[in-house]
């Protein structure tokens, strides 16, 4: 059975220099409070690309889209390295 659905919201944030990075934030305990997950290493030249950019991340944290990104066997930290192709 799958574990509990992890709440992450993905932003785009537009640094001093103009480029825009896409940010993935995590909920605990079904707080409205998010903490920084992860985030773009370099920056994009609109908003438009560094959005889809972070989509595609965000959708590599799922095995199954149809059920989102879940608390299970496997830990996130394995997950995300696999999403952004750093899997060992």
């Amino acid at each position: 059975m799958a574990g509990q659905l992890i709440s992450i919201a993905l932003t785009v944030e537009q640094h001093e220099a103009g480029d825009y990075f896409w940010v993935l934030l995590e909920s605990f305990d079904n707080s409205m409070e998010f903490e920084p997950l992860m985030e773009a290493a370099t920056g994009f030249a609109t908003y438009a690309d560094a959005l889809q950019a972070g989509y595609v991340v965000l959708k590599g944290l799922s095995e199954d889209l149809n059920v989102g990104p879940r608390e299970e066997a496997g830990d996130l930290i394995s997950t995300t390295e696999t999403a952004l192709g750093n899997a060992r």
